[in-house]
């Protein structure tokens, strides 16, 4: 997609903070070929494509748990992969549909940023070869694996945003912890890291399946917000 249209935020629409990795990037192939690249390193076992869909109906700490990886061991290994990634992501596709969705939003006058634990190199240079990069006022990157809580507080801040009109939108359980815990809106995307059972267990806001659906249910937090 060539070039990158810029749009102009509508005061009066709620912020909508993406996540990256799962959500609008199509990274985690990718990060399942390099997880099992280093594995060893780590002393863990690799894991099979057809494993890795079963882990999807795992929350978080679940999921870590069956992979004998400790939080201190995430953190270090979610950084590898990272750095890893960084040369791998000319080869990385967008979730099919988000690029038209994220467009659509923009033209409605929703303001929006990202929230991710990716390099921030590795998300812009992404936005930038999708043509979407204007799409977002910010790209807030290099998140801690368990520090979104407070880096989502630090978005709302900075964007002068009240929490009840801020929507944090993501693929993991994690992400919508993150949002309660923000006290921010969520929706839970569910072609990503976990399903739909699993991301249910959080009770998100709007659970949706598609791209499109996406899009409504930011369409219906905003319209909700008008008459609260």
């Amino acid at each position: 997609m060539a070039g990158s249209a810029s749009f102009s935020p509508d005061p009066g629409k709620p912020l909508l903070i993406f996540d990256f990795d799962g959500t609008l990037a199509n990274t985690i192939e990718t990060g399942l070929e390099i997880f099992n690249e280093i594995a060893a390193q780590y002393r863990l076992r690799t894991v099979s494509r057809e494993e890795a869909q079963q882990l999807r109906h795992l929350n978080t700490r679940a999921l870590l748990d069956r992979l004998g990886i400790s939080r201190l061991m995430a953190v270090k290994l979610v950084a590898h992969i990272r750095r890893l990634i960084h040369d791998r992501m000319d080869s990385v596709d967008m979730i099919p549909g988000t690029a038209e969705a994220v467009t659509r939003l923009g033209e409605s006058g929703f303001p929006m940023g990202i929230l991710s634990s990716n390099a921030a190199d590795n998300v812009r240079q992404f936005l930038q070869r999708h043509g979407i990069a204007g799409c977002f006022s910010f790209v807030e990157a290099g998140v801690s694996l368990f520090g979104k809580p407070q880096r989502i507080k630090n978005v709302l801040r900075r964007q002068n945003c009240d929490a009840r009109r801020a929507m944090y939108i993501g693929d993991e359980t994690r992400d919508m912890e993150a949002a309660r815990r923000a006290g921010v809106s969520a929706i839970a995307v569910c072609w990503g890291a976990n399903e739909r059972e699993s991301m249910l267990t959080e009770d998100p806001e709007f659970c949706v399946q598609t791209p499109e659906e996406m899009v409504a249910a930011a369409v219906a937090f905003s319209e909700k917000i008008k008459t609260a």
